[in-house]
């Protein structure tokens, strides 16, 4: 299970650290336009990654009796719209960064989700001006490309993956915790935490209780720190740190035949997340420190269609959640009711 964890939480990682954009230059043309640049190019991934974590909280509306308990490796993966995969670079929003063509005054720009090239071959991506923030100088470089995934694999996804255990605190109540130990390596960190909290609800509901299936109200909580180092000089110290808070709330209902457990859910999800470039980095006239500090946030309706297979005490479960990012979102485990 770790390596698994391991191996989606590094796909995660190369996806941010392999922007393929030079810091320093977009920071040639000051603070303020390179925060308005990196929150329009790096917009996907915090978003698809806030949308992911709110799955897989649950693959039944049935709450366990009292000291009942599950545990689950979940993983998810968030569909990037093709909205997304472009935004729409503004001459007008920006002081020092331009367009170098004057006969236009915006252009279609890959985010970080979108291709490598622009609009085909990936010398039309289009050229930006950057200007020193003292008016001194130019530097004119290609729009940076995306990831590319999509040429890959055939889709632009973000993943994201946890561990999950539930346990029958007291009578039609459940409580699920999310807890991933904080990882370390030679370049990076990673750690989760999450609570939720599931409650039976059809007892409270008139002539719903006597219908032959589950139901039962979720509000869940997640967090996720992650911190990524972008070289290995110790004086400049330059990384990418990220941290993500999710939350949903969700009506889930269920109907079990045999091993099959079919359930879905309605409700909503939302996240907030900070992205904060941190380190010293040169630019021709000046050098900026901790200069970058993003903050995204988001929120839509959310429902899911989903399938548990139980055989014995082992659980395999997957479902599908329609809402911004539409995320896939696999989980195996076991579980005693």
């Amino acid at each position: 299970m770790n390596k698994l964890l391991n191996f989606i939480i590094c796909i995660f990682i190369v996806q941010v650290s392999s922007a393929q954009i030079d810091l320093s230059t977009v920071l040639e043309g000051g603070v303020d336009d390179a925060e308005l640049f990196l929150e329009n190019y790096l917009e996907p991934m915090p978003a698809g990654f806030g949308y992911g974590l709110n799955g897989g909280w649950y693959n039944t509306a049935k709450i366990h009796k009292r000291f009942g308990f599950d545990i689950s490796v979940i993983s998810s993966v968030s569909f990037v719209p093709t909205s997304k995969e472009y935004f729409t670079f503004n001459n007008a929003e920006y002081t020092n960064i331009k367009l170098t063509d004057p006969s236009i005054s915006t252009a279609k720009i890959p985010t970080l989700l979108g291709p490598l090239s622009g609009a085909g071959a990936e010398n039309n991506r289009p050229l930006l001006k950057f200007t020193h923030s003292d008016g001194n100088d130019d530097i004119s470089i290609s729009a940076p490309p995306g990831l590319g995934l999509k040429e890959d694999i055939g889709y632009n996804v973000i993943p994201s993956a946890t561990i999950q255990g539930g346990i029958g605190l007291f009578k039609h109540t459940d409580l699920k915790i999310r807890y991933i130990p904080e990882i370390n390596t030679n370049d990076s960190e990673f750690s989760a935490f999450g609570l939720g909290i599931m409650h039976d609800i059809k007892r409270w509901l008139p002539f719903i209780n006597k219908l032959p299936l589950d139901m039962s109200a979720l509000i869940a909580w997640n967090n996720v720190k992650s911190k990524v180092s972008l070289n290995s000089d110790e004086e400049r110290k330059q990384a990418v740190q990220f941290d993500t808070n999710s939350l949903t709330f969700q009506l889930v209902a269920s109907k079990k035949l045999s091993i099959f457990t079919f359930y879905g859910g309605v409700g909503a999800s939302s996240f907030i997340s900070n992205v904060s470039l941190l380190g010293k980095y040169e630019t021709d006239n000046k050098v900026y420190t901790d200069p970058i500090d993003l903050n995204f946030k988001s929120e839509t309706l959310r429902s899911n269609l989903g399938l548990r297979i139980k055989l014995l005490l082992l659980t395999i479960s997957a479902d599908y959640a329609f809402q911004e990012y539409s995320t896939f979102t696999a989980g195996i485990g076991f579980s005693i009711r």
